[in-house]
């Protein structure tokens, strides 16, 4: 039968009695329990005065979802009560509607036999209404074959109603069909149930956690509404943040406890609940959801410890903040997490087309606005909604909005995360939203920590970086520590920052919009308030006609970051550098200028707080003049800076680690300075064509020249004049002067080295001794080189295509065939051992021995020493 032609439900329970005792004694009893638990029940004394008794019966009968049928033994005695039972498996199997027998002071024998008091009645009925016997005794015969409630069973009357009522509320409420616009949630309903189910007997605190409109309520309601019937009480507790910031915590506590225990009670301070409550609350197994939960305190107040609840209870709480979590020591906290691609535009479908024809004409455009919302299901419903019913071109309108205006009810709820957060995460999460989440490389959180913070002194971000992700307002990397946001949480931001000031840019404190920009520095008196800029070739400076950056830019005292990046031939001179720029601003911290186009830095510019310098492809010859103070720089970039001759004097930069002057090939040599910084790791020479010696003019003791230098990585690769390394760092593990063609000899190999590349260095004629830790050696194409006798037994990765390395490898194979492809040439020799690389690559192939020696293994090699190939077999 078809939805539409089954009667709607009015009530609860239809309860179908017999006799004035019963209406006045145990019933009355159970109506009442009814009332408490909220349970609609139609008893007949519901009937309107004048109402025709019958019809208005069946009518009840048939809009109720359970008939509960309370068999006593005068029962079978009312013909009207034989045909309600008849009524009510009527509709039983006409609309699967729940059916209850109680079996009140009679035994289900009885009824099934009409035996005891019902053969009696039964003998009576015989005589007055035979047709109707018969359908009368298979009703009854029906009734009883049901699972029912015997009242011999309970040891009194109040035992059997409240076997009843419980037995009613959980049929009302049983496990719901999931519906189909729940996308994606299946496999979050089973894993909370399995929590809970894994541990009966045990109370819990769990939490479910992750952004806003990510979905944590509707998946909370869902596995209430679900499980609700297993306990004896429960209550939802939805927006707790907003009821406890409108009504206060006592208003909320008298309503949760209230419905718990079933009548009103008086709670009058917000700490802690009155003696008899909690001894009441403890016998009681109980489901409690708090919903939105924003301060960590709240939970406790609310409902104190989970212990207070009897044994199986759970309370489930939903928040933006895992810290509201941890602090209160949940059992286990499920992470809402982002839509698929697939479910997003399932849920947008079903919302935006409900079925229509036009979902395969819209597929395309649908899959834009999915790829917009980036798995928030609230971003996805809004959006189907505000487009439905709407043509293509004003999607194309709507979406165009987008990409400045988020929908405000979107905006709405993802602000109340950046709302709840104080003053310095505020202006982290802005920071990272407007600026560093959108420059080009991302950016580490050991970076952050000296980029964001206020002053010296300031050891706070790492502590607001960790509140940001409680808050599922950033997520930090576990594989590179970096940090990421939601596309939507950071539109949000954009729109607050927008907010700040809406007409005029200059008023804001973060810009990035190229038509923001340059009407922000039009004004003459520029506004102090402009912490940061960011201006790159995706946002889009596309007219042809050449654009001028105001010297205005450097007039900005409190600007702490710059990036002006992703500027290329084609854009070249789209950006112009007005003349006589003095660089005012006093709180850089970051800075990122592709194509400076300035022969130096300006004598104004202060660098005591800089963390970070990046000046790639710039016209630059030289840095600035004299010594500056590098306290705080971390990292510096100059690649392919064609003009630069010379590097600074750097030894105030004592907290440098990176140093890139890749491509710069006008550069000689290095300063001083540079080879006795204490915390320099990387220095990055690659196609600093014009150096010779790596070496220091003011340096007469060679031993002496890292100084105190810990380099961990050197790389000089394609430095084609170099000639001579006078000495490598104590403690470098890399080494890379590939493609340094001119490169004779190196200097002994510090014991720290794990990795060399010395291949295609064609005039290096010999390699000192191996240090015991290399791992990894590249030698090929070195066409005049010759190695130690001894290769240390940590190699695993040999590349040696092209080299003599392969005579000395030849040399050592106990028993070797070659297959020559090219020269039919085959070689025998016969070695006792060789600590043989467990990788041997040759060509681009590569083979794995699992061992330090041939013991075991047989080589083949092909295209002998020019393209050979290893493999292994077993002996």
């Amino acid at each position: 039968m078809s939805d539409s032609n089954v009667p709607e439900i009015k009530y609860d329970v239809f309860v179908s009695f017999r006799g004035k005792e019963i209406r006045d004694g145990f019933l009355s009893h159970l109506t009442e329990a009814f009332d408490m638990k909220k349970i609609n029940g139609f008893v007949d004394d519901k009937l309107e005065k004048g109402e025709e008794i019958w019809p208005s019966l069946v009518t009840a009968i048939e809009r109720s979802a359970i008939s509960l049928i309370i068999f006593s033994p005068d029962y079978a005695s009312s013909r009207w009560c034989l045909d309600e039972v008849v009524k009510i498996f009527e509709c039983k199997e006409k609309y699967e509607r729940i059916v209850i027998p109680v079996f009140y002071k009679v035994a289900p024998t009885d009824v099934r036999h009409q035996s005891g008091s019902y053969e009696n009645a039964f003998a009576n009925h015989r005589l007055n209404y035979t047709t109707k016997v018969q359908m009368w005794k298979d009703a009854l015969k029906k009734s009883a074959d049901l699972s029912g409630i015997e009242s011999s069973k309970f040891r009194n009357d109040a035992e059997v109603v409240k076997e009843i009522v419980n037995l009613v509320d959980k049929r009302l409420n049983k496990p719901q069909v999931i519906r189909k616009e729940l996308v994606g949630i299946h496999e979050k309903i089973a894993t909370l149930e399995s929590w809970i189910s894994d541990e009966p007997k045990t109370t819990q605190l769990i939490g479910i956690w992750g952004m806003g409109g990510i979905g944590k309520t509707t998946l909370a309601e869902v596995v209430f509404h679900r499980l609700r019937s297993q306990y004896q009480e429960s209550y939802f507790l939805a927006n707790e943040r907003d009821q406890s910031n409108k009504h206060g915590l006592i208003h909320l506590k008298k309503i949760l406890f209230s419905k718990l225990l079933g009548q009103e009670v008086d709670i009058d301070t917000p700490n802690y609940l009155p003696e008899n409550i909690v001894r009441r609350i403890g016998c009681m197994k109980v489901l409690v959801v708090l919903d939105d939960v924003n301060d960590s305190d709240h939970i406790e107040k609310l409902v104190g410890t989970p212990e207070n609840f009897g044994k199986g209870s759970t309370v489930i709480v939903t928040t933006r903040d895992e810290q509201v979590l941890r602090i209160n020591r949940v059992s286990k906290t499920y992470k809402v997490k982002e839509f698929s691609s697939d479910e997003a535009l399932e849920l947008f479908n079903l919302n935006a087309f409900s079925g229509s024809y036009k979902e395969k004409e819209y597929d395309e455009i649908s899959k834009s606005v999915v790829h917009y919302a980036k798995g928030n299901p609230l971003v996805v419903i809004v959006l189907a909604k505000l487009l439905r019913g709407i043509n293509k071109e004003e999607w194309e309108s709507v979406l165009a909005k987008l990409k400045t205006m988020p929908p405000r009810k979107v905006y709405d709820v993802l602000k109340l995360s950046y709302d709840s957060l104080d003053r310095k995460g505020q202006q982290i999460f802005l920071d990272l939203a407007c600026f560093f989440l959108r420059i080009l490389v991302a950016v580490q959180v050991r970076d952050l920590k000296c980029l964001l913070k206020d002053n010296e002194s300031d050891n706070s971000v790492a502590f607001e970086l960790r509140r940001l992700e409680d808050k599922a307002l950033i997520t930090i990397s576990e594989d590179d520590n970096t940090v990421s946001m939601h596309d939507s949480l950071q539109e949000m931001a954009w729109e607050i920052v927008r907010q700040e000031s809406v007409e005029d840019p200059g008023s804001r404190s973060r810009l990035w919009d190229p038509n923001d920009i340059n009407q922000a520095l039009e004004n003459e008196k520029v506004s102090e308030a402009i912490r940061s800029i960011h201006l790159t070739s995706d946002t889009a400076i596309t007219s042809t006609k050449k654009q001028m950056l105001s010297p205005q830019i450097f007039a900005m005292r409190k600007l702490k970051f710059l990036e002006i990046s992703g500027v290329n031939e084609n854009t070249y001179h789209q950006v112009i550098l007005g003349e006589g720029a003095q660089f005012l601003a006093t709180e850089l911290r970051f800075v990122c200028w592709d194509e400076f186009p300035m022969k130096c830095l300006p004598e104004s510019f202060n660098a005591e707080k800089l963390v970070i310098l990046e000046l790639r492809i710039s016209r630059m010859r030289k840095l600035w003049d004299g010594v500056k103070n590098l306290a705080n720089l971390k990292r510096l970039i100059l690649h392919w800076a064609i003009k630069l001759k010379e590097l600074p004097d750097l030894s105030g930069a004592i907290r440098l680690e990176e140093l890139y002057v890749r491509g710069c090939e006008s550069l000689r040599s290095l300063h001083s300075s540079i080879f006795s910084l204490p915390k320099l790791e990387i220095l990055d020479l690659n196609n600093c064509m014009s150096i010779t010696i790596l070496s220091s003019k003011s340096e007469k003791r060679v031993s002496s020249l890292w100084g105190n230098s810990e380099l961990r990585c050197l790389n000089m690769s394609s430095c084609e004049k170099l000639e001579t390394i006078a000495e490598l760092p104590p403690f470098l593990k890399t080494l890379d002067v590939s493609f340094s063609t001119s490169l004779k000899t190196l200097p002994k190999l510090p014991l720290s080295l794990q990795i060399l590349n010395v291949s295609f260095c064609q005039s290096l004629e010999s390699l000192p001794e191996l240090p015991p830790l290399l791992s990894t050696l590249n030698v090929s194409s070195c066409y005049s080189l010759q190695i130690p006798s001894n290769l240390p037994l940590s190699l695993q990765i040999v590349n040696l295509c092209d080299c003599r390395l392969f005579q000395t490898l030849v040399q050592h194979i106990r028993s070797v065939k070659t297959k020559d492809t090219k020269n039919s040439r085959l070689v025998h020799q016969t070695l006792s051992k060789l600590p043989l690389p467990s990788e041997v690559s040759c060509s681009c192939n590569s083979i794995k021995t699992g061992a330090v020696s041939l013991e075991s293994f047989t080589s083949l090699i092909e295209d002998c020493l020019s393209s050979l190939k290893f493999m292994t077999e077993e002996e």
